[in-house]
């Protein structure tokens, strides 16, 4: 069993700690003891309920507890949310039918919560998920809550400030309330999490839309949030094991507020589509930040295969990537598929290769950087499907145990890793 102690309150009523122990090694070793679970908010929630204040943590334990099989005891639990992970549990158990979820949650108490405001929040990334599901909830205004510590890692002040100064000076977003939250929802647990699938992905393929979600719960209760909406991350079409889905986020609630996975009946083409007909309605570019790699010194990388699909996207759409905060020219083709021949490849990436080759095959407004032969040519070697090819023959020849074998020895060995993190963020 896990057991939850107590819950602090520290840091000017901003900051939520939460005081917890195991019984037993074998619940022992999924839990960081140097670095215990904490949720960071720019507002005071010394006033919520702690029935409110234990959902950030629930919403990432929880799952880790169904998966390991040990059981969760609180003092007390939203009544609303208490069901509700009954029935998200149910889900996953869908999802992953060749396993067994177990684990429990044990409350002391249930708690009857209620947010009568009917204000709406959005978790906002500034990718081209997130942009599409603004542009869809546009009208309402929404608060636009970002996360540190999800795809930001904590200790990179550098990319944090790059963000939050892109967030609050972009011009279309000038009217959105911004929200910020820290969290460690990827460090408090250990490397034995990701052993507990049996490929590694525990962030994307269970705990991120659950633990994204549940952590706006305390600011829902100060901000009267009864709306929020995360963008969706996939189509029915793409048939895996995914943490966020509508089936999973929207059963979720607390305190009668409702979710809403917004997006899933669009292909991701589609809402790039969306955004370059927004972007010329309106008459003003905005950036799309669609990249954390290492490599990236600028806005985005504009050279790694998150980046270029984006782009592609956009010159499919007639417009200039260079105005979405991407650094491109025509030489984009040629290094595009020299990307795409190396490193390993998913189903779902070749899915989304396979809208672009879908949509190149009908587009009737391509954006042109110099020549309009050569550019042509390259964009035949789309339509004819090599791209799908590509990554046809890479799924084929999976390197799961490879990258299995690169991910424990990275975290057997965490002190010399965190070093060069730390050189690298210092």
């Amino acid at each position: 069993m896990l057991k939850l102690k107590d819950i602090n309150i520290a840091d000017d009523g901003k900051k939520i700690l939460f005081d917890y122990n195991t019984t037993s090694s074998s619940v022992k070793k999924y839990f960081n003891s140097d670095e215990a679970y904490y949720a960071k908010y720019g507002v005071s929630v010394s006033d919520v309920p702690k029935s409110i204040l234990v959902i950030p943590f629930l919403s990432n334990v929880m799952p880790i507890a169904w998966f390991a099989g040990f059981d969760v005891e609180v003092p007390e639990i939203d009544e609303h949310f208490f069901n509700a992970l009954k029935l998200v549990k149910e889900e996953f158990q869908k999802q992953f039918s060749d396993y067994s979820l177990k684990g429990n949650l044990i409350a002391k108490q249930l708690v009857k919560n209620n947010i009568s405001d009917k204000n709406t929040a959005m978790l906002f990334s500034g990718g081209v998920d997130a942009y599409a599901t603004y542009i869809r909830v546009y009208k309402k205004t929404p608060d636009l809550v970002t996360i540190l510590g999800a795809d930001i890692e904590i200790e990179d002040k550098s990319q944090w400030d790059a963000f939050t100064g892109f967030v609050e000076n972009e011009k279309l977003l000038q009217g959105n309330q911004k929200q910020y939250i820290e969290t460690n929802v990827r460090t408090f647990y250990t490397y034995q999490v990701e052993l507990l699938l049996k490929d590694i992905g525990w962030w994307g393929k269970v705990q991120h839309g659950l633990s994204l979600i549940g952590v706006l719960a305390p600011l829902s209760y100060i901000n009267g949030y009864s709306n929020i909406y995360i963008a969706s991350s996939y189509t029915e079409q793409i048939d895996i094991a995914w943490g966020s889905t509508p089936q999973i986020d929207e059963k979720i609630s607390w305190a009668s507020i409702q979710v809403f996975h917004d997006g899933y009946e669009l292909k991701r083409q589609d809402k790039v589509d969306l955004i370059t007909k927004f972007s010329a309605g309106k008459d003003t570019n905005f950036k799309l930040r669609v990249c954390y790699s290492e490599l990236r010194s600028e806005f985005n990388c504009s050279k790694c295969e998150k980046c270029y699909r984006t782009i592609l996207g956009i010159i499919l759409n007639g417009g200039n990537p260079n105005e979405y905060g991407f650094n491109v020219d025509e030489n984009v083709y040629q290094k595009m598929f020299k990307l795409l021949n190396y490193g390993s490849a998913s189903k779902g990436m070749q899915y989304f290769w396979w809208e672009l080759m879908e949509k190149a095959k009908h587009s009737k407004s391509i954006y042109i950087f110099n020549d309009k032969l050569t550019e042509n040519k390259q964009l035949e070697r789309i339509k004819n499907g090599e791209i799908h090819e590509i990554l046809e023959r890479k799924i084929n020849n999976p390197k799961r145990f490879t990258e299995k074998v690169k991910f424990i020895l990275r975290n057997r060995f965490s002190n010399i890793y965190n070093l060069y993190k730390k050189i690298r963020y210092s």
